[in-house]
């Protein structure tokens, strides 16, 4: 027999939304230190070891060969420009594109300041020897599993009803009862 799932918006509390503000905010910190080793990596150093190559090509050649180098590639150091703004244009596509996968989906449950909470059924209940935990296995639309006390794996059959909260958007869980 499976429960139909019903879903509802309920106001976050204090500790959930200090939760997401504190990961948030190590995201965040991550994602700038990411964006500025992308920039180095990737615009800055190739950038500047080919501005040097360049440099000491050019210092190398005799007259004669500079100048016609210079005739051959007159714009030498724009191309090397315009290859650093398509690389910065690069890693701020990938910085835009990890924004809104990852950030702004935390951003907007921090805004709007509310969780899901989900009623779903246990599946299937099982200890894990390993590590000595234990989990419910659960017809949810958003979390397979979870794991649990052994208070709560013996009190809870398979086929009885939880609910489980989690941010909206963001999809974090947050506990269940």
């Amino acid at each position: 027999m499976t429960a139909a799932v019903l879903t509802y918006q309920e106001q976050m509390n204090a500790d959930e939304r200090l939760f997401l503000k504190n990961k948030r905010d190590r995201e965040w910190s991550v994602f700038k230190r990411t964006l500025r080793t992308l920039s180095f990596v990737f615009v800055i150093v190739p950038c500047s070891l080919g501005i040097l190559m360049e440099t000491l090509t050019i210092h190398n050649l005799t007259p004669a060969e500079a100048r016609l180098r210079e005739e051959q590639e007159p714009y030498i150091h724009l191309q090397y420009f315009f290859g650093m703004v398509f690389l910065l244009l690069l890693v701020a596509l990938i910085g835009f594109i990890s924004y809104n996968r990852t950030l702004k989906k935390l951003d907007r449950d921090l805004l709007q300041g509310e969780k899901t909470v989900e009623r779903t059924s246990i599946s299937r209940k099982q200890f894990v020897n390993t590590n000595n935990t234990w989990h419910f296995f659960l017809r949810s639309r958003f979390r397979l599993s979870i794991e649990v006390s052994k208070e709560e794996y013996e009190f809870y059959q398979e086929g009885d009803e939880i609910n489980i909260e989690y941010s909206t958007n963001s999809r974090i869980y947050f506990g269940h009862f």
